[in-house]
């Protein structure tokens, strides 16, 4: 018998409808940097650059933080200076600038950060200032694709499914070991007997109680790379009905999960995307990929 997720993929390669997984990522990565005003000004004569690189440096000289903006754009035979933010105090005066620049200045932005995604960098280098630093992450950039369902997901999806047979509104969860892609546990919701018993604390709670026989080999290969600490959930993801809320999440981040999983989005209490993004806290001692199924259709709309 066919399992309705490998129904759902054989029939949407026919309709060019296919369900993959979303990333849930950091807002840095999906907005530009911040932006600061400055003052612009083009050189006369760039055979006195020298001159006047000492000049404007006594001035305003060049923060660190702002190292990942290059201060002089050449360009058609002509040289743009980048001389003090807008809000600056002192100026150059009158008759040194009269000296060596063009008569008028001009306001642009910059960005305040350096930018961390290729798409950041071209749109700021067309639109802001041209000449800034930017080393592609490979890596990075493909974190932010949406990713193909594996074998694992298909068989984790399949579990779920069964398990919520008799109540399709039901929250449950399977955890997975990673390198040996078996499920360790299973469990659903029971908060309607006690209000900690989300299908997660379950999960965390049965895998807690049998870890000796459930993850002996995984604890051994810890000790044996002497590692300070052999976490419940290290090398382990975990596949959700729905969006975890807060105490879910911080549950599984200090369980030291790998890769959470969810299938619907918890709007008024999802804490890993809906509400809020505990996973990407720059605060947090542990960091984990989380990611979110979505339906695209062949004009490649996201469809939640």
């Amino acid at each position: 018998m066919i399992s309705p997720v490998k129904r759902l993929c054989s029939s949407s390669s026919s309709s060019l409808v296919k369900r993959q997984w979303h990333p849930i990522v950091d807002d840095d990565y999906l907005r530009l940097p911040n932006l600061q005003s400055m003052i612009v000004a083009r050189v006369k004569d760039r055979r006195l650059t020298s001159d006047i690189l000492p000049l404007i440096n006594k001035i305003y000289p060049w923060p660190n933080s702002l190292k990942h903006v290059r201060r002089l754009h050449q360009h058609d035979n002509q040289l743009d200076i980048l001389l003090y933010p807008s809000s600056f105090l002192s100026s150059i005066e009158k008759s040194q600038f009269e000296k060596y620049f063009e008569n008028e200045t001009r306001l642009i932005n910059i960005p305040e950060n350096p930018c961390l995604l290729k798409w950041q960098y071209d749109i700021c280098i067309n639109q802001y200032w041209p000449n800034l630093a930017f080393r592609e992450n490979k890596i990075l950039e493909q974190s932010q694709l949406n990713k193909d369902l594996t074998e694992q997901d298909e068989i984790s999806l399949d579990l779920l499914q069964k398990i919520q047979e008799n109540d399709k509104e039901s929250h449950c969860a399977i955890i997975v070991d990673n390198e040996r892609k078996i499920p360790l546990v299973a469990s659903r919701d029971y908060r309607h007997e006690h209000p900690l018993q989300h299908s997660t604390m379950v999960a965390i709670d049965l895998l807690a109680a049998n870890s000796v026989y459930l993850r002996e080999n995984l604890v051994e290969k810890f000790i044996e790379k002497k590692e300070k600490k052999a976490y419940l959930l290290n090398g382990c993801s975990i596949y959700l009905t729905h969006e975890p809320c807060i105490m879910c999440a911080m549950a599984l981040l200090h369980s030291r999960i790998s890769t959470v999983y969810y299938l619907n989005k918890n709007p008024n209490v999802g804490a890993l995307g809906s509400m809020y993004k505990l996973h990407t806290l720059k605060k947090t001692n542990h960091r984990f990929s989380v990611y979110h199924l979505e339906q695209i259709n062949s004009n490649d709309t996201l469809n939640t």
